[in-house]
C-alpha cells in the first residue's frame, strides 16, 4: 500500500537538517525535547498545512522545507483513485513514487502562505524547474491519498485538551474515525428530519409554526413605535448533520456509580486508557474493511503514557495492525515495550546537539545495518544479537558481552566500583549470542549514534580478530601466541590445533580440552603475559576490552561452574566489602572501568 517516506526537513523548530524514512509503523525514541515533537509535527504539516509563526523557524531569515515521497503509487493503487485524481498525479510519478514539499518563506501571511510543490521526474533533481507549483486539482488528489492526519499528544494537560471545540480535541479527532461512516450511512435520513423541523421553526420557514408567526406579527406591532418598517422574526436555528456529529464526545458510567458523566471528570490515567482502547478498536475495525485509496497518518505521541505494561503491549500491537489496515502509523516513545522485534528494524533514535539545540536523527536500524553488513544472511544474524533493544535502544553507551557471567555480575561490579549504577549513567549490557557478530554490532550502533564498546575473553583474539580486521592476520603478537600455544601442546597432549595453529575443542570420541580452556591455560604462564598485554592493548584502540588472563572468571576470582552459585555469593560480598577485597586483581578490573568511562 502507497506511504509517506524519505522526510527532509529543513529549518522547522529545532530541526535544521533533519532526513528520516518511514514505514509503516515507525518508532521514535529519544530523550525529552530531543525534538521528537517536532519532526511529527512537521511531517503532519506536510500533509495538512497550517501558518506557520516565528518560533515554528529555526531561522527566520531561511525558509521552511518540508520534502517527501509517495511510494506505491503503482496501477492497482492508481485505479482505487478517481479518474480525475489519478490524471492529475499521473504525470509526476516515476516508478510509482511521487515527490512533493511544502515551502513557507516567512513566518505569518496565513495557511496559503505555506506553498504545495511537486517534483518534475524528469528534471534532475537540482536542476532548474525540478520543482513547480502543483496545476489545479493535484493538492485534492494528494489529500485523496492522505487525507487530514490524526496527531494524539502526550496529553500532558488533559484538562487543555479538554476545553478545546470537541472537533479540535485530542478525543474528537480521533471519534470522528467512528462517526464519519455514521454520518455517512444516515446523515441524509437525519438531515430530512432536520429539514421538516426547520420549515416549522426556522423565520423564513415554508411551514412556520402559528406560535411563530403570531411572535412575528405582536413583535413587530410592539416594535413599529419606535422602528417602523421594521419586521422581528423569532428564529430557531436547526444544527446541520455534519455540525452536529462533530459535537460527539464520550461519556462513562462506573458499575458502582450509575449517573453518566464526561470523560473529563476522569484523571490522566483514565483519559489516556480511554484514548488507547479506542485505537485498539478502530484497529479491529479496520481490519474488516477493505482495500481504499485513502490512507491516514496516524502521529501519537507517548501511546504508553499513564498506562500500565500489559496495556502498553495491547496498544503496540493495536498500532502494527492499524499500519497494515488504512492507516501509516508514527509514534513517539520512551518505553521499550512498544518497539517490539517487528518494530525494531524500523526504528529511529532522535538526539539533541547540546551546543547548536538542533534535532538529529539517525538512520533507521534496517539502514544501518543494510549499508553496514554486506551479507543478506549475516544483516539478519546482526539483527537477532541486537534483539534486546529495550536496553541499547535507549542508552547513551552500550557495553557488547558474550557471556552470562558478564550479564550477571558486572551491573553489581560496577555499582561497587563508581559508586553509580548502570541505568543512572545510561549504559545497557547486550548479552550477544557468542562473539562472531561483535564487530558488527560495534559498527551499527555506532553508525546509530550510539557509543558502544566490547568485552571478550580473549580466545576472540585469537579465533575472530583477524576476519574482524582488527588484526592482521599475521600480526607478530598473533604469531608468537600461537608458537607457545603450539610448544605447550608438546607438553600437554589433551591441547588440539586446527591446521592453522588455532585451539578447537574435541571432536566426536576424541579427548581434549575446550579451546577456551587453552587459552586460558596459556594466558597463566609467565612467558604469554607480555604477548597478551600487547594483543590486549591493540584490540582496545578498537572500542574491545580482551581479559589478559583470558577471561572475566579469572581476573574475579570466579571458580567453578558459570552459575549462580557462584555468581550469588560474589554479588552479595560487593555490596558489604569493598570491591577491591573482593576479586583477585583488582587493578586489571579498575582498570577496565576506567577505559570504559573515558570520555
Amino acid at each position: 500500500m502507497h506511504h509517506l517516506t524519505d522526510i527532509h526537513i529543513q529549518n522547522f523548530r529545532s530541526c535544521n537538517n533533519v532526513t528520516l524514512s518511514l514505514g509503516n509503523c515507525t518508532p521514535i525514541v529519544g530523550y525529552n525535547n530531543a525534538g521528537k515533537s517536532n519532526i511529527m509535527a512537521s511531517i503532519e504539516w506536510l500533509v495538512a498545512p497550517r501558518a506557520l509563526g516565528e518560533d515554528d523557524f529555526f531561522d527566520t531569515t531561511q525558509p521552511v522545507i518540508v520534502e517527501g515521497a509517495i511510494e506505491g503509487l503503482d496501477d492497482a493503487m492508481l485505479d482505487r483513485l478517481e479518474a480525475g485524481h489519478r490524471k492529475k498525479i499521473e504525470p509526476f510519478i516515476l516508478n510509482g513514487r511521487m515527490m512533493l514539499r511544502r515551502v513557507q518563506v516567512e513566518p505569518g501571511g496565513g495557511k496559503a502562505a505555506a506553498k504545495l510543490e511537486v517534483r518534475n521526474p524528469t528534471t534532475a533533481p537540482e536542476g532548474e524547474g525540478a520543482w513547480q507549483g502543483p496545476p489545479t486539482g493535484i493538492p485534492q488528489a494528494i489529500q485523496a491519498l492522505f487525507p487530514e492526519p490524526l496527531f494524539i499528544g502526550a496529553m500532558e494537560d488533559a484538562a487543555e485538551d479538554a476545553t478545546k471545540p470537541k472537533a479540535g480535541s485530542t478525543l474528537g479527532k480521533l471519534l470522528a474515525e467512528f462517526t464519519t461512516p455514521l454520518e455517512q450511512a444516515h446523515g441524509a435520513a437525519i438531515q430530512a428530519t432536520f429539514d421538516a423541523v426547520s420549515r416549522q421553526l426556522a423565520s423564513d420557514g415554508a411551514e412556520r409554526v402559528e406560535e411563530l408567526q403570531r411572535f412575528d406579527r405582536e413583535a413587530s406591532q410592539a416594535v413599529a413605535d419606535f422602528f417602523p418598517g421594521i419586521n422581528l422574526h423569532l428564529d430557531i436555528p436547526v444544527p446541520e448533520v455534519k455540525a452536529l456529529f462533530k459535537q460527539g464526545t464520550v461519556k462513562v458510567s462506573e458499575q458502582e456509580r450509575g449517573n453518566i458523566r464526561d470523560f473529563t471528570s476522569l484523571g490522566h490515567g483514565a483519559q489516556r486508557s480511554i484514548q488507547m482502547a479506542l485505537i485498539r478498536y478502530l484497529a479491529e475495525l479496520k481490519a474488516e474493511e477493505g482495500v481504499k485509496a485513502q490512507r491516514r497518518l496516524l502521529l501519537i505521541e507517548e501511546p504508553e503514557l499513564f498506562l500500565h505494561p500489559q496495556a502498553i503491549e495491547q496498544v503496540r500491537q493495536a498500532l502494527q495492525r492499524l499500519s497494515g489496515h488504512g492507516y501509516q502509523v508514527i509514534f513517539a516513545t520512551h518505553s521499550p515495550v512498544m518497539v517490539d522485534r517487528k518494530a525494531l528494524p524500523y526504528a529511529h533514535i532522535v538526539r539533541k546537539h547540546p551546543g547548536s539545540g538542533e534535532t538529529r536523527i539517525m538512520p533507521s536500524v534496517k539502514e544501518a545495518v543494510d549499508a553496514h553488513v554486506a551479507n543478506p544472511k549475516s544483516r539478519v544474524e546482526t539483527l537477532m544479537e541486537l534483539k534486546n533493544a529495550s536496553g541499547w535502544l535507549f542508552s547513551d553507551r552500550v557495553l557488547l558481552v558474550e557471556g552470562k557471567t558478564e550479564r550477571r555480575v558486572l551491573p553489581t561490579l560496577y555499582h561497587a566500583v563508581t559508586g553509580r549504577t548502570l541505568a543512572e549513567e545510561r549504559i545497557s549490557l547486550v548479552e550477544l549470542d557468542g562473539s562472531p557478530a561483535l564487530a558488527q554490532c560495534l559498527t551499527i550502533l555506532e553508525a546509530l549514534g550510539i557509543e558502544a564498546h566490547g568485552l571478550t575473553d580473549f580466545d576472540y583474539c585469537l579465533l575472530l580478530a583477524g576476519h574482524a580486521g582488527f588484526l592482521e592476520h599475521d600480526d607478530e603478537h598473533l604469531r608468537e601466541c600461537l608458537r607457545q600455544i603450539e610448544a605447550m601442546q608438546q607438553e600437554d597432549d589433551r591441547i588440539l590445533l586446527t591446521q592453522d595453529g588455532r585451539p578447537r575443542g574435541p571432536k566426536g570420541l576424541e579427548r581434549g580440552m575446550k579451546a577456551h580452556e587453552v587459552v586460558v591455560a596459556w594466558a597463566q604462564r609467565e612467558e604469554a603475559q607480555p604477548v597478551a598485554r600487547a594483543l590486549h592493548d591493540k584490540l582496545k584502540h578498537h572500542r574491545i576490552w580482551l581479559w589478559p588472563a583470558g577471561d572475566i572468571e579469572s581476573h574475579l576470582g570466579l571458580t567453578g561452574k558459570k552459575n549462580e552459585t557462584y555468581w550469588g555469593p560474589f554479588c552479595a560480598q560487593l555490596e558489604v566489602q569493598p570491591w577491591h577485597e573482593v576479586v583477585d586483581d583488582d587493578a586489571i578490573v579498575g582498570a577496565f572501568i576506567d577505559w570504559f568511562n573515558r570520555p
